[in-house]
C-alpha cells in the first residue's frame, strides 16, 4: 500500500471522528502529510510505509505549531525503535492493520507544550488558504 493510499484511509478515519482535515500543508519549508483540527487543537500527522526515522525528523519541524504530533505507519508491524522514540518525544503512533483495514493506536500522543504562539498564528493564517480534504 502506498503512502497516498494510507493518507486517504486516515483522512476518512479522522473525518469520522469529527476532525477537519487538510493534506500536504506547508510548514517551515516542508509539508505535513495531514493536519487535523478539532476545536482549538491542531494535530499533525506524518504518514510512512517505512523509514520511520525520517518521520521522526519531519515531526521535529512541527513542534512549534502542533498540539499533538503523530506518525502513521503502514508496515507489517511497528518497529520497537519507533514506539520507543515516540514515547520519549511525546509523539503518537498509529498503525494500519491490513487485516482489519483500520488504524489502531500503538502510542497515544501527549500534548505538546512547546507550541510557540507567534509561529502558530503565522502558520494558521497561511493554513486558512489551504483547501480541506474531500
Amino acid at each position: 500500500m502506498s503512502e497516498s493510499e494510507l493518507v486517504c484511509k486516515l483522512v476518512k478515519k479522522l473525518k469520522r471522528e469529527g476532525f477537519r482535515v487538510r493534506t500536504e500543508v506547508s510548514n517551515m519549508g516542508q509539508s505535513a502529510d495531514i493536519v487535523a483540527t478539532r476545536g482549538k487543537w491542531v494535530t499533525l500527522v506524518e504518514v510512512k510505509t517505512r523509514d520511520w526515522s525520517r518521520a521522526i525528523e519531519q515531526c521535529q519541524a512541527h513542534v512549534q505549531i502542533a498540539d499533538f504530533i503523530c506518525i502513521a505507519i503502514g508496515s507489517v508491524s511497528v518497529p520497537y525503535g519507533l514506539a520507543e522514540a515516540a514515547r520519549s518525544t511525546g509523539y503518537g503512533v498509529l498503525h494500519y492493520c491490513r487485516a482489519e483495514e483500520e488504524f489502531d493506536w500503538v502510542v497515544r500522543p501527549r500534548r505538546n507544550k512547546q507550541v510557540w504562539l507567534p509561529q502558530r498564528r503565522y502558520w494558521a493564517k497561511a493554513r486558512r488558504r489551504v483547501l480541506y480534504a474531500d
